[in-house]
Formats: structure tokens, C-alpha cells, sequence
């Protein structure tokens, strides 16, 4: 009877909190000894963000006891334990608002617009040109009329400047799509809310929501253990700790990291911080821009700052020639009309010079070249999150890799491992081992797989090193000096690991480390690539990477690198061509404003080169899965500067021959127009020039493929389908544009005896790409 009454009083007690809760959560608060933490940082609920977070990474139970324990987080949070939130939209919209959504902060897509925006206005060249395009217009109009063909030049410009605009739309477009590993919503979760069970997207879990937890179960949040019936955790995936945790009857201190997985039984945890608060904990210093893209942008500001200078000396070079020679030496008297002719005329070609330095295909390339790359990547199981990491890697030279991406299990490697350590080795990418085993286990590891040569190399100072002392060390240089020599680690905490990369890159290394646990988290941001394994590996791990390995196999690893190089190469070959277009376009027009006052190449023609030649041609490089032997080819070290990238000597000659082959049709030319009056021959004199332009553009990507054109022809024939394809379809084009778009590009139709003229100066650009690869084998030989 008497046990009958006191369960009775118990039980009303508890629907009597229960009935507190759903009508106002807070008020209970006045019944418990919980500190009055409420301030403005914490909106409509008792404890803030902050102070969530630093709940949950406190592991003791007085930093959840100031709380009034978790039944005072509970009312703080306005949940309830068992029902869970309200489950309204309005209160999980509030909860996001406030405490943050479960996913991860990413760099933000830019809408189109947006960068159509910034390619205008933070580009200065392009705004002048934008000036230029409106002015000349507007003065042909004035002068000239409303017909066609008296204001073609103004409108060209206008053309021109658009094209630029939107290409470098298009790039800063797609190089700000953000890569997502999986689609949002495709993992759902059962929480409670409402008293209900309910299935939600991983995404819109909420602080404050509770979790059941069963057997398989990955804990997908930061939180409280609320209950537990014979519950076991493993937490492997959390800090690489081969540990399972047990918990036999209900416990409110124990906290829950996202990454654990339910072993065996049962249970139910409160969530306490989301994805947003966990990434926060974590460095943010994520930008993209590498080496080489640093060089891309210098080359890009060097040679337009060039261009713009030249088309103002020649400006000015033309105005007074034409002043002095109106004013005075004749002294003729000129109508206002004709002065706006004459200034318009000059202007137009100031504004070719310039156009003439700008390197439009090259932007587009790139980004061609990386996004090609980066699709043919996944087919060789490597996702890159973020684009301009594969170029990175080509030129980092460590790699810090966790035991478990170089073996299958305790005991054995992967299969092949040690042949892909070698390479790496071989080609100076230093291959560093971390590991949570002993000093034993390590080196049996370290051995197996090559990364120790022997025995004796296992003894020599720091090659095998104890993480423990390492992490006791207190000498940043005395760190940085034991980092570089290290080649195994044995006890090595994700600490620890942290510690390992950030010394190297300290001293000076480029660092690529792997990882799969949620506590690599840090390891993988601070790392130059971080490399994050997809079977084993958490969602923040991934989050916090550049590259996902989708079979958790070094291999993979290598042949990311072997892309890198790839890329890189490549990237390097296109802005050897852009810069030889540029250097010959700019120095033809640049002399012939000087001595004869008009310019061959006009912009229309040098954004053609840019876009179909630059542009379009180096996609049948990308097209070539990446050879072995691009890990044993020389790259420049970060850092130096862009003359290290260029080739000057072939920079030279080449663009020396076209410049000579346009001297020739400018002097030579002549006696085939002999039959023109002046006019008609300068238009077919320039029309020529643009031919044997291009054609050499074409001969120069030849020469890029020099590799057994003449050991094994038939093989390099049926090996480069695409790029004849893509040549043949450009003649074929260039054909199209000088016989019958000949307004829009200023050219006029030519002969038969005027194309074999061109051609043959264009062709014989061959002669130079072979002697070019007779030194070549000589050289290698």
C-alpha cells in the first residue's frame, strides 16, 4: 500500500514536470538549482552556441553538472528526453538560425551574374576597352553615317570586349562550383519530435533533437548519451583508437562525437552541436590559389600592363606624327569631323595593340584543362572536391599517410604497395608513415612497404620516431628539423599528426596528408592536400579534405599525383602558346602602327586565335590518361619566379619565325598584289598575315607532341585522333571565315596562289618544330 502511494506521488510529480515542459519549458527552471546563464548571445533558449560546444568537448561531469545536469539541459534547450522537440517547422527553422545546421560551411557558389559582374569591374583593362567600344561607335556614327561598314570597327571592339567578359564569367563561374561528395538529404536519420519517431535528412538534424541509437547506427552529431541498455561504442572512426566503450545502465555525462558507430545494444542521445559548430573548432584558412595560379595571374597582369603601355606609346606616336603633319608642316586647316575621324582611327588602333596582349584563350584552358581532369579523375576513384587541387599536388613532395591507406588489416599491405612507395621515392616525393601501433609494429610496417630501406635505416636518428616524444617537444626549430628527417612514426595521436604536418610546412615542405577520422579534421585542413578516405572515412573527415579517395587505396593517391603532373604540364604548355600568340601579335601590330600606321591583326582576329587555337587545341592533351613517366619529370619549385615557367629560348625563336614569316608576306607579298590597287592589297597583305597566323598556332601544338612523330609515326597518328580532328576542323573554319565572313573579321577572299603563299610560311614553322626534336633526342640520348 505504501509502495502503491509513493509511486502514485512519483508519477504525478513526473506529469507534472512533463506538463511544465509543454507549457512553458523555462519556468521549470525557477524550481532548479541551475545559475541564471541567460544573456544576449543566447536569444530564445538558456546556454549558447559557445557554450554548447565547450560543453561538449568537456568530458568531465561538473562541466554538465553547472547546468543543473542534463536534466537542466533539457529545459534549457526546450526539449523534453523523450518526446523529443515540438517538431514544428517554425521552432527546427529557429533552432538552425540559432544553434546551425548539420552540414558543413562551404566556400559559396557565386551565381552567374555575379562574376559577370567582377569580370567588368575588376578587370581595368576591360573597362577601358568598354570606354573605347562606346567612344569609337559613337564617333563613327558622328562622322560616318549609320550604314554598315562605317561603324564596323566600334562595333567589333564591342564584340570583342563581351566575348572577354563572358569568358572570364564562364571560368570564375565554374571555378566556384562547389563539389559535393554526396546529395543532401540522401542520408536520413529517425529522431524524435513530438513524441514521434520521424525520419529526417542527416542535413536537418537540430540541436535539441533526440536520437535513438541502435546496432550500425553512426552517430551523426555532437551530443549526450541520455539512456543506454547494454549499449557499445566503437570510436575508431573518431580518433583511430581501436576502442570499444561500454555502457551498462543510463548516463548523462557521457558525450558522443559525430563518427562513432553503435557496436551493440541500444540507446538515446540529446543533440548538443551541429556541423556548423564543429567546423568552426577547425583552421579556416582553406583558400584555393596555388603557385601555379599565382604564375597564371602575373603572366596575365605582366604582358596586359605591357600591352596597355604599347598601345599608349603608339598613341601618342600617331597623334603627333599627325599633328605635326597637318598643323606644322603644311599648316592645313582641318574640320572638326575630320579630326574625330582621324582621333577615332587612332584610337582603334591603340585599342588592337592592347587587345592584342591580352590573354583571353588562356583563362578558359585552364579551367578546360582542370574540370576535364578532375572528371576523368573519379573513373581513377579520386573526387576532387576542390578544382585547383589536383595541379596542387603536382608539386608537393611528402605525403603523410595513415598505416591503415597502406595496409589491408594489423599484419599485411596492400597489394602493390611497395611498388607505388618506390615511385613515389624515386621521383623525390617522400612517402611518411603515421601510425597509433608501437615502435615494433611500425617498423615490421614501415619495411614491408619500402618506406624504411632496412634495418640499419630503421636505426638511423629520426627516421623511426616515438609521436609521444614528438608532441613533447617544445623547440619549433629543434620540431621542424625532427620532422624532416622522419619516415615512420609510431604513436602518433591525431595531435600528434597535427603537430608532424604543421612543422613540415613550417620548414618550408609541401605537405599532403591523408585521413579518416573525425579528429584528422584538422590535420587535412592545415595539410596543402588533404586527402580523406571514403569507405572508412567520417563525413567531417571528408568535409575537411581536397580530395577523396573512393577505394581507400594508396594507388589512388599516386595516381592523383600522377594527374597533378599531368595538369600541370599541360597548364604550362598553354601558357607557353599564349604567351608566343601574344608576343608575336603584340610586336607585328606594335611595329606596323609605328612605321606604317595601321595594324595586320585587328582584335576581332587575335580573339579568334585566343579562343579556337589557345582554347579549343589543348583539349586533346587532357583527353590522355597520365604516363608513369610524368612522376620522374622535372617541375619548378614553388615559389620561384614566372621566368622559371617559361621556355624563353623556344619563346624566342618561335615567336622570331612568325614574326620573320609576317615580315616576309608584309615586304614580299607585294609582288602578288601588284595587280590591286592600294587599298584592296593591304586588306589581302593582312588577310594573309591572319592565315599564316593561325597556321602556325596549329604547327606549334605539333611541336608540343613531338614525342614519336618521326620513331613511330603510325602510332602518333592513330594516338592524336583528336587533336587532327580539332586542327582540321580549324582550317576548315579559318577557310569558312576569310571567303565568306569576311565583314565580320575584316578579311577578304584570296587566290589560290595568295592561300599556297600563306600556308607554305604557316607549314614551314614545321622545319623549326623538327630541329626543335632532333635536339630533343639528341639531348636524351
Amino acid at each position: 500500500m505504501c509502495f502503491s502511494s509513493i509511486f502514485a506521488y512519483l508519477m504525478l510529480v513526473e506529469k507534472g514536470r512533463r506538463a511544465c515542459f509543454k507549457r512553458s519549458p523555462c519556468t521549470c527552471c525557477c524550481t532548479m538549482n541551475i545559475p541564471d546563464i541567460r544573456t544576449s548571445t543566447t536569444g530564445d533558449f538558456g546556454i549558447g552556441r559557445e557554450e554548447l560546444v565547450a560543453l561538449t568537448k568537456n568530458d568531465d561531469v561538473g562541466g554538465l553538472e553547472q547546468y543543473g545536469g542534463i536534466q537542466g539541459l533539457e529545459c534549457l534547450l526546450k526539449t523534453n528526453l523523450e518526446d523529443g522537440i515540438n517538431g514544428e517547422d517554425a521552432d527546427v527553422v529557429k533552432r538552425k538560425s540559432f544553434f546551425g545546421a548539420n552540414t558543413y560551411p562551404a566556400e559559396k557558389s557565386k551565381s552567374f551574374l555575379t562574376c559577370l559582374w567582377e569580370a567588368c569591374h575588376q578587370d581595368i583593362s576591360l573597362i577601358i576597352f568598354i570606354v573605347v567600344a562606346v567612344a569609337s561607335s559613337v564617333m563613327g556614327l558622328v562622322t560616318k553615317g549609320t550604314r554598315f561598314g562605317y561603324w564596323e570597327e566600334g562595333g567589333n571592339v564591342a564584340v570583342v570586349v563581351m566575348v572577354n567578359i563572358i569568358v572570364k564569367a564562364i571560368c570564375k563561374y565554374s571555378q566556384s562550383l562547389i563539389h559535393n561528395v554526396k546529395e543532401e538529404g540522401r542520408n536520413m536519420k529517425v529522431v524524435v519530435r513530438g513524441g514521434k519517431q520521424v525520419e529526417v535528412s542527416i542535413c536537418d538534424i537540430v540541436v535539441g533533437d533526440v536520437i535513438p541509437l541502435n546496432i550500425g547506427d553512426q552517430v551523426p552529431a555532437y551530443g549526450i548519451l541520455i539512456t543506454a541498455q547494454s549499449l557499445s561504442i566503437d570510436t575508431s572512426r573518431v580518433n583511430g583508437d581501436n576502442n570499444i566503450v561500454s555502457f551498462h545502465a543510463s548516463s548523462g555525462a557521457s558525450r558522443l562525437k559525430p563518427g562513432s558507430e553503435i557496436a551493440d545494444g541500444s540507446g538515446t542521445m540529446l543533440v548538443t552541436s551541429v556541423g556548423i559548430c564543429t567546423k568552426s573548432e577547425l583552421s579556416q584558412d582553406i583558400g584555393n590559389k596555388t603557385t601555379l595560379e599565382e604564375v597564371l595571374n602575373e603572366v596575365a597582369t605582366s604582358i596586359g600592363n605591357v600591352g596597355l603601355a604599347a598601345a599608349f606609346i603608339v598613341m601618342m606616336v600617331l597623334l603627333l606624327r599627325w599633328f605635326m603633319y597637318l598643323v606644322l608642316i603644311f599648316g592645313v586647316k582641318t574640320k572638326p569631323r575630320d579630326v574625330i575621324e582621324e582621333v577615332n582611327q587612332i584610337i582603334i588602333i591603340a585599342f588592337n595593340i592592347a587587345v592584342a596582349a591580352v590573354p583571353q584563350g588562356l583563362p578558359l584552358a585552364v579551367t578546360l584543362t582542370i574540370f576535364s581532369a578532375t572528371k576523368r579523375m573519379v573513373a581513377d576513384n579520386a573526387f576532387v572536391r576542390r578544382p585547383f587541387a589536383c595541379v596542387t599536388m603536382a608539386v608537393v613532395k611528402n605525403i603523410l599517410c595513415d598505416k591503415t591507406v597502406l595496409t589491408l588489416n594489423e599484419d599485411r599491405c596492400q597489394p602493390g604497395v611497395k611498388e607505388w612507395v618506390q615511385l613515389c621515392q624515386r621521383d623525390g616525393v617522400k612517402v611518411r608513415m603515421v601510425t597509433r601501433d608501437n615502435l615494433q609494429t611500425a617498423k615490421a610496417i614501415g619495411l614491408e612497404c619500402g618506406i624504411l630501406d632496412s634495418d640499419a635505416d630503421a636505426t638511423m636518428p629520426n627516421h623511426l620516431f616515438d609521436g609521444r616524444e614528438f608532441g613533447e617537444l617544445t623547440d619549433d626549430r629543434q620540431r621542424q628539423e625532427c620532422a624532416k628527417r622522419i619516415k615512420v612514426m609510431a604513436w602518433c595521436s591525431p595531435d600528434v599528426k597535427l603537430l608532424f604536418v604543421q612543422a613540415l610546412k613550417q620548414s618550408g615542405e609541401m605537405v599532403a596528408v591523408t585521413g579518416y577520422v573525425t579528429e584528422d579534421a584538422h590535420a587535412l585542413q592545415q595539410a596543402d592536400i588533404g586527402l580523406a578516405m571514403d569507405i572508412r572515412g567520417t563525413e567531417v573527415a571528408k568535409e575537411s579534405s581536397d580530395i577523396i579517395i573512393l577505394d581507400d587505396s594508396f594507388a589512388t593517391c599516386v595516381k592523383a599525383f600522377k594527374w597533378g603532373r599531368s595538369v600541370h604540364a599541360n597548364i604550362i604548355k598553354f601558357m607557353q602558346l599564349q604567351l608566343t600568340v601574344n608576343v608575336v601579335a603584340l610586336t607585328t601590330n606594335f611595329m606596323a602602327a609605328v612605321f606604317y600606321g595601321h595594324v595586320p591583326l585587328n582584335a576581332v582576329q587575335v580573339l579568334w586565335v585566343n579562343l579556337i587555337i589557345v582554347a579549343l587545341v589543348p583539349l586533346s592533351l587532357v583527353t590522355k590518361p597520365p604516363a608513369d613517366e610524368l612522376m620522374l619529370g622535372h617541375l619548378v619549385k614553388p615559389g620561384q619566379p614566372l621566368k622559371r615557367y617559361v621556355k624563353w629560348k623556344r619563346l624566342v625563336f618561335q615567336g622570331m619565325y612568325q614574326i620573320v614569316a609576317i615580315l616576309i608576306i608584309n615586304f614580299q607579298g607585294r609582288s602578288l598584289l601588284k595587280s590591286y590597287n592600294r587599298g584592296h592589297a593591304i586588306k589581302v597583305k593582312n588577310t594573309m598575315i591572319f592565315n599564316t597566323f593561325v597556321v602556325c598556332q596549329i604547327i606549334h601544338q605539333v611541336e608540343a607532341r613531338k614525342k614519336g612523330i618521326l620513331s613511330k609515326p603510325k602510332k602518333w597518328i592513330t594516338s592524336n585522333y583528336l587533336f587532327m580532328g580539332i586542327a582540321g576542323t580549324i582550317l576548315v573554319s579559318q577557310f569558312i571565315v576569310i571567303e565568306f565572313l569576311g565583314k565580320a573579321f575584316s578579311t577578304v577572299a584570296l587566290n589560290q596562289k595568295e592561300w599556297q603563299f600563306s600556308l607554305t610560311l604557316g607549314f614551314a614553322e614545321m622545319l623549326f618544330a623538327i630541329i626543335l626534336f632532333v635536339k630533343y633526342l639528341t639531348h636524351r640520348n
